[in-house]
Parts: structure tokens; C-alpha cells; sequence
């Protein structure tokens, strides 16, 4: 495993610091980039700068032999329909444009399973069809999953320009297993805990009942990283159970009874496929729930 010069852009946040933090550990240069000071990966360098800024992108990234993007808003919530658009498009562009002008190898970055439109509709949206795999249509109506479409393109746009590999890693919301534990707690009993604004009643069924454990997320973000792939990618990534403690295919058929059931989903089989990552990299998540303490 070769060590390179990786810059991880959104490095104060949740996956940002843990991804520089394994990075780290594996002997690899890291540089963390945030938009504001925080608490980042020790033995990384902060950088602090705007990633909107094309000039502010070049100076971070020369030199760099990857890059890991996980910086952005991370939800349609956290600010206005446009400035969501604005910040995750824009900024990402630039990045893209930085790796592709300093020749890096490789560019690993986060799309998302809200990409195809499930997570934050209005209306109740429901998968055309299950498993879902990454031919999945995107049938969105809100910014955040708009901005996530526009990047996967931009990439499209850059591999066809010049030799960077990128890469786009369509999560599920990921945690510590701590977080996940609890989050699973809450969703199998919101019925009887008052509203939390953060998470409406039945986000849960709208993300298909999906997870990761954030030391899953960071390998196989180091795995495409130190990988000989080209050209641009877009691969599902979640656990392959769910949160729930009923059976998914009960739940399919309470919450999304129109999906078509394209292959079995048995037990508490996640209806999101990540087996083309697992065929391209040879990598699953490792880290799932102790079902017997959701």
C-alpha cells in the first residue's frame, strides 16, 4: 500500500476528521481543509479557506497525490434551497477543477443516497424498484439531492478531460456506533418520544432503513484511494442490514407498497445494493448493529 498526499476537504466534521484521522494512520500526508478552525485530525495540517474560491482550491491541492471531498452542507435543512445549491455545486466544481489541473490521481468524494430523491421530499417518494443499485433514476425535488446529480456529472465532465479517477461514494447517513445504536433505538420507537426537528416522523422508511458505521465509510474511501481505478464511478455504500427490527420486506410493503421487489430481500437484507463496490474493491462493511440491543 503506497502512502501518499491526501487533502480531506469538510475535515472538521464527522467524516472529514475520521477519514484524515485514519488517513493518518496509515502513514499518509494529510492535509485537512475546513472554511472555519475546529477540532481536526492530529497529525494532519489545518488549512482554512473557502472552497468556493478556484484560487484558494489550486494552492491546497498542488501537489496532492489524492483527494478525499467531504465537505459540503449536508442536508436540504441546514440552510436555504439556493445557498445548499450554491455552496455543495459550486465548491465541488472547484475542487474537481483543482485535482484535474494538479493531475491527482485519484478523487474520492460524497454523494449520497438522498441523491435519488427519497430522503427529503415533500410528497412520500418511494423507489421505483428494490434493491436499489446506481442505475436507480433520480426522481428529486429539492437542492441538496440536485446538487449531489450536478457533481456526479461534474465528475463525468473532468474524467473525459483528464486523467483523474473520480470517485463518488453514495452513503446512507453514517455515524459512530454509538450514534447508530441510538439512532435505531429512536427510530423502532417514535411512536412514543416527543418530535425531534432533526429527524421528521418516518425519515427512517424515506432512507430505507439505511446505515453505515463510520470506520466502514473511511477504509473504503482509503481503498479507492490507493486503487488503480479510471474514469468516474458512482457506487452505493451501506450496511447490508438495516436499523429496523422488523423484517424488510414487512416494511416494504407498509411504507413502500408500489416498489417493485426486483431480487429477495430477506431477514433484515437492506434494500440498497452496494455489490458493485463489493465487486470493484473487493471490500463490505464490517461494522453493523447488535441486533439484539436495538
Amino acid at each position: 500500500m503506497s502512502k501518499m498526499k491526501i487533502v480531506v476537504t469538510g475535515a472538521t466534521g464527522l467524516l472529514g476528521k475520521a477519514t484524515a484521522t485514519f488517513l493518518v494512520s496509515e502513514g499518509h500526508e494529510v492535509i485537512s481543509v475546513d472554511r472555519k478552525e475546529g477540532d481536526f485530525a492530529v497529525g494532519s495540517k489545518l488549512v482554512v479557506g473557502d472552497l468556493t474560491d478556484l484560487n484558494f482550491c489550486d494552492s491546497v491541492i498542488a501537489g496532492a497525490d489524492g483527494v478525499a471531498h467531504l465537505g459540503a452542507i449536508p442536508n436540504p435543512t441546514d440552510a436555504r434551497q439556493f445557498e445548499v445549491f450554491k455552496n455543495n455545486s459550486v465548491s465541488t466544481f472547484a475542487v474537481f477543477t483543482a485535482a484535474a489541473q494538479a493531475k491527482v490521481k485519484t478523487v474520492v468524494y460524497a454523494s449520497s443516497l438522498s441523491a435519488y430523491g427519497f430522503a427529503y421530499s415533500d410528497e412520500w417518494t418511494s423507489p421505483l424498484y428494490a434493491p436499489v443499485d446506481e442505475a436507480h433514476p433520480f426522481i428529486f425535488e429539492e437542492s441538496y439531492a440536485l446538487s449531489k446529480e450536478v457533481n456526479e456529472r461534474s465528475a463525468l465532465m473532468w474524467s473525459r478531460r483528464c486523467e483523474t479517477a473520480f470517485v463518488g461514494m453514495r452513503f446512507p447517513w453514517t455515524n459512530t456506533p454509538e450514534k447508530n445504536l441510538e439512532l435505531a433505538r429512536r427510530f423502532n420507537d417514535e411512536d412514543n418520544l416527543p418530535p425531534d426537528p432533526r429527524f421528521p416522523k418516518g425519515i427512517v422508511a424515506k432512507i430505507l432503513w439505511t446505515y453505515l458505521d463510520l470506520r466502514d465509510a473511511v477504509k473504503a474511501i482509503e481503498i479507492v484511494l490507493n486503487s488503480k481505478i479510471k474514469g468516474s464511478h458512482v457506487y452505493n455504500f451501506a450496511a447490508p442490514d438495516i436499523m429496523a427490527k422488523a423484517p424488510t420486506m414487512e416494511l416494504m410493503k407498509k411504507f413502500h407498497p408500489k416498489t417493485e421487489i426486483r431480487s429477495p430481500l430477506p431477514g433484515h437484507t437492506a434494500p440498497l445494493s452496494s455489490q458493485a463496490f463489493v465487486d470493484t474493491f473487493g471490500y463490505a462493511p464490517q461494522f453493523l448493529l447488535n441486533r439484539a440491543e436495538i
